[in-house]
């Protein structure tokens, strides 16, 4: 009788547990302050499209995706892209490039420009050291003249949580951006 007893109360505890709605959030990079940091005189900027950007696979999915060890990798279920990651790091590229360049504008894909940017997005995850990790390559082209770069980006988390991940993944996709300006203001000479 004991025994019954004991179980009517724990059953009803168990299945409350297991019933636990677990609440889903959703992240976006943040915006980026489209102004150009050198205010001189107005003037007609030299035209970048972006002619690619290739994600792995496996950034091709809503979970942000996390590396646990070197050969571990997993995607969050719950917490998850608000909106299609390639589609993201365009804006957000475009706007680090505005932000950082007073002579360069980056067009989006399908556009018409003499330069082309391709990228190639290798890896854009959270670790379990505490660091947002990008790698991958970019290029450069106008005409027969190409600039491939491979670039490892390593951005220490400010504090936990998948809010401090998404933050620390924009700073490294606009470091990125200022890479990529860098080294057009050299392409051109």
């Amino acid at each position: 009788m004991k025994l019954l007893l004991l179980f009517a109360l724990v059953l009803p505890a168990l299945l409350a547990c297991g019933s636990t709605p677990v609440k889903t959030q959703y992240y976006q990079l943040p915006h980026v302050d489209a102004v150009p940091t050198n205010h001189g005189a107005a003037k007609e900027r030299q035209r970048v499209v972006l002619q690619s950007l290739q994600l792995a696979p496996y950034l091709n999915q809503q979970g942000i995706a996390f590396q646990q060890s070197p050969t571990e990798l997993s995607l969050a279920k719950q917490h998850l892209w608000a909106d299609d990651l390639t589609s993201q790091l365009q804006r957000h590229l475009r706007q680090s490039i505005a932000s950082e360049s007073t002579d360069w504008v980056l067009l989006p894909i399908g556009a018409k420009a003499s330069v082309q940017l391709s990228i190639q997005l290798e890896r854009f995850v959270g670790t379990a050291e505490g660091y947002a990790l990008l790698s991958g390559e970019y290029q450069l082209q106008k005409n027969t003249h190409v600039v491939a770069e491979r670039f490892y980006i390593e951005q220490p988390l400010q504090r936990d949580g998948y809010p401090a991940l998404v933050e620390a993944l924009a700073e490294g996709w606009q470091q990125l951006a200022l890479t990529i300006v860098q080294q057009l203001e050299q392409f051109e000479r």
